[in-house]
């Protein structure tokens, strides 16, 4: 099962107490259904539970009884009747004509609630949104220009602010900013799917914010280590020339401690002086004998 599904099925769940809203979320769908024209109005869907709440949807705001039908991998509610067609129009402020001008009535969205359940309709029949595991993404798609430019509108209501975008035939309203897509699945009944989005991105911020201390750490391990490493071949170098007497005697416990404990950081060999020494003053003496050893070469 897909997310985009997960929230629409969880978008079928939420309530229809209100008959303002009942209508707005079913003009929503209507907007953009297969076909909504005088002659038919064609709902199609592959997501039973979309099926039965558009069912529903129709039932309560146009008092339409119907019964969605199998066509191949979908489900399809036809209306086809000119009554129940003219019942539709008639309550959404449409005249029964041979063209539909594919505009909103905003008499019919007068509340942010109404505006909301109109975009849950509209995101039922024509949204997607990427998963938890994906980059974020939702997107609500149209074939109507005029249609996606007063969807803009409404979202613009709600202080959301979309791309838009073409793509072949249809025109897209879409958000890729988390926040955005959380904020609007919360708003038309989708909290949870949207509660779900929020915590994938706090723990993905979390393990990349390990990820780069753990990275920070052992890049700095790392330079420790080659220090290290740089120091003791200075040593060496010294030694194998002069012996011990190639250092002053100020320096000769630095060398013995650096020989001793190699993987030691500055700061734990600086502690293993008696008495322990501060790590500039450590850092000091290490310069001094990798001068020494330049000298050598």
């Amino acid at each position: 099962m897909t997310f985009s599904t997960e929230v629409k099925n969880e978008l079928c769940r939420v309530s229809m107490q209100r008959a303002c809203c009942t209508r707005a979320e079913a003009y929503g769908a209507l907007l953009h259904a297969s076909s909504f024209s005088h002659k038919e109005i064609r709902l199609s869907t592959e997501n039973a539970a979309v099926a039965r709440r558009l069912q529903a949807l129709l039932q309560r705001a146009f008092f339409i009884v119907c019964e969605p039908q199998r066509a191949g991998r979908k489900l399809q509610i036809a209306l086809t009747q000119p009554a129940q067609i003219a019942r539709i129009f008639d309550a959404l402020g449409y005249d029964c004509k041979s063209h539909i001008t594919y505009h909103l009535n905003r008499n019919v969205l007068e509340e942010d609630c109404c505006i909301a359940a109109f975009l849950r309709g509209a995101f039922l029949m024509a949204g997607s949104v990427a998963g938890p595991d994906k980059k974020s993404h939702l997107e609500l798609k149209t074939p109507h220009q005029s249609l996606a430019g007063e969807e803009t509108s409404l979202l613009l209501d709600l202080g959301l602010s979309p791309g838009q975008a073409r793509r072949g035939g249809s025109f897209l309203l879409y958000f890729k900013d988390g926040a955005s897509v959380e904020d609007l699945l919360t708003r038309i009944g989708a909290p949870r799917a949207a509660m779900e989005l929020m915590e994938a991105k706090v723990e993905k911020n979390l393990r990349n914010t390990i990820n780069r201390q753990v990275n920070c750490e052992t890049a700095n391990l790392v330079k420790a280590a080659d220090a290290s490493a740089r120091q003791i071949a200075a040593i060496r170098a010294v030694l194998d020339a002069h012996g011990e007497e190639g250092f002053p005697e100020n320096l000769r416990e630095t060398v013995r401690l650096r020989l001793a404990y190699p993987t030691d950081s500055l700061a734990e060999l600086a502690q293993r002086f008696v008495p322990p020494i501060s790590k500039p003053g450590l850092s000091h003496r290490l310069r001094k004998i990798m001068e020494l050893a330049s000298k050598e070469d």
